[in-house]
């Protein structure tokens, strides 16, 4: 994949992020619970039967989980590129920066509050980003030997 597209990709996740960061209490749930409600009888069906608004406090976290791991994927992939050593490392504490600022932008917008909770989940999410990364270099690893 061409550089600049990376670089673009990351750009546009961030701002997601931060910019869902800004939306109101009600705007935020709102749309959360679009996706809820949406998914309440698949949920159902799978054995969940906890009210519409549990639902959505899971759509809320996952959405998190979702798009931290794209974020981590992304910078990893970027990163790896530049630093030969503690390149896990190093994509772990700058996306956990952005979820410490992501949290911290969601104090200002009104009716929402931050939690550390998200910052766990976010961080969770940029682990599995790289671990999927690290997999598919793997996995264009072996088929490249097994080419030649």
């Amino acid at each position: 994949m061409k550089r600049w597209i990376l670089y673009i990709v990351l750009g546009l996740i961030v701002f997601f992020i931060w910019d869902n960061s800004l939306q109101n209490g009600g705007s935020s749930d709102g749309f959360s619970l679009i996706f809820a409600e949406k998914l309440a009888p698949l949920a159902h069906n799978l054995g969940f039967h906890g009210n519409i608004w549990a639902l959505n406090r899971i759509v809320r976290k996952l959405a998190h989980l979702t798009e931290f791991t794209i974020l981590g994927g992304v910078l990893y992939a970027i990163l790896r590129r530049y630093i030969e050593y503690g390149t896990v490392f190093k994509t772990i504490g700058l996306g956990m920066s952005i979820a410490i600022l992501d949290e911290f932008i969601q104090r200002f917008s009104p009716g929402r509050s931050s939690q550390f909770s998200d910052v766990v989940i976010d961080t969770i999410g940029v682990v599995i980003g790289i671990f999927l990364v690290k997999l598919v270099y793997r996995i264009g690893q072996k088929k490249s030997i097994c080419k030649k």
